[in-house]
């Protein structure tokens, strides 16, 4: 493992140029910064980043996975890369990285099976689903070769593909590996309810996954779980958390068989999977790297958004070393 480097910044500049007035219409600084990008991914509407000329969120498409319409944005040019979301979330959770990651990379944003805008079949979810329709979608696309950022759940489904790759599974190949505040290794500690159905459940969800939660009043509270309650993906988080094949999935004796190059990037402040998983995944895979964020929870690329970019463009820009 190689020597963590450790981001320990201020607060993220969320209410500055990047969200500011002429974007959104508002006053940059009327809100707190994390509230201001959590409202945007809620009203994701009134986002106008800009891909060339477009103004607005990047178009919406749609491919025919096994049968199942998913849908996902296709930004930028260069090396392709695909962002992989995590339980209970989506594509637009992805919006902050998304526009600076798109000026180097082909950015391939997908609402996974049974989330966001995809189609929601009656399966019992597993890890190896989501591998299985992560290739699968690679391959409709005629992708030939990938990067893949993994996020929670997502970090677990990325990482179970590169170890399938070194097992002589029929996968598109990978390039590099960024797992981030990643599932799939074994915790003692015990975990939020993550299918909120009430909004004591969902404020439990939302402490859980942020450092600073300041922001987190009432009337940011009934937005979020109205959000949630639109998107329909009850079932599938119910199905994935209470099917016990997951537990035959975890990769506590298995990362050891990456092989592809990769970055383990972690809140330091992660209350859902603390960072010992973060240092645990490092120590596993050889070569890997650890980046950690100070004063950040579970999503680094919320509440860290221009050290989320630095890291994960300079892992990726850098040069392979031969295995």
């Amino acid at each position: 493992m190689r020597r963590e480097r450790n981001y320990e910044f201020g607060a993220p500049r969320f209410g500055m140029s990047r969200f500011g007035v002429t974007r959104f219409g508002v006053p940059p600084l009327v809100l707190p910064p994390v509230i201001f990008v959590f409202l945007v991914l809620l009203a994701a509407v009134s986002v106008a980043p800009v891909y060339g000329q477009t103004a607005g969120l990047p178009a919406d498409k749609t491919i025919a996975v096994f049968g199942q319409a998913i849908h996902y944005w296709d930004v930028g040019s260069g090396p392709v890369v695909v962002l992989v979301h995590g339980l209970g979330s989506r594509k637009e959770d992805w919006l902050p990285v998304v526009e600076p990651l798109a000026q180097k990379y082909r950015l391939l944003v997908p609402d996974q099976i049974g989330f966001g805008k995809s189609e929601k079949p009656l399966l019992d979810y597993s890890v190896q689903t989501y591998v299985d329709f992560l290739n699968e979608f690679l391959r409709e696309l005629k992708i030939e070769k990938a990067s893949l950022v993994g996020e929670s759940l997502g970090g677990w489904i990325s990482a179970l593909y590169a170890v399938e790759l070194v097992e002589g599974g029929h996968l598109i190949p990978m390039d590099k590996l960024v797992l981030v505040d990643a599932a799939g290794l074994k915790q003692d500690a015990p975990i939020p309810n993550l299918n909120p159905s009430s909004l004591a459940t969902m404020r439990g969800v939302m402490e859980a996954v942020f450092y600073d939660t300041s922001w987190l009043n009432e009337e940011a509270l009934r937005k979020i779980f109205t959000d949630k309650l639109s998107v329909h993906d009850g079932y599938t988080v119910r199905s994935f958390l209470g099917n016990p094949m997951i537990a035959t999935e975890r990769l506590d004796d298995r990362i050891g068989k990456i092989k592809t190059p990769t970055l383990v990037m972690w809140g330091k402040q992660d209350k859902l999977l603390p960072m010992a998983l973060g240092e645990r995944y490092a120590a596993g895979i050889a070569g890997a790297k650890l980046v950690s964020f100070d004063k950040c929870g579970h999503v680094p690329p919320i509440e860290k958004t221009d050290e989320f970019v630095a890291a994960v463009t300079a892992f990726l820009g850098a040069a392979t070393a031969t295995h």
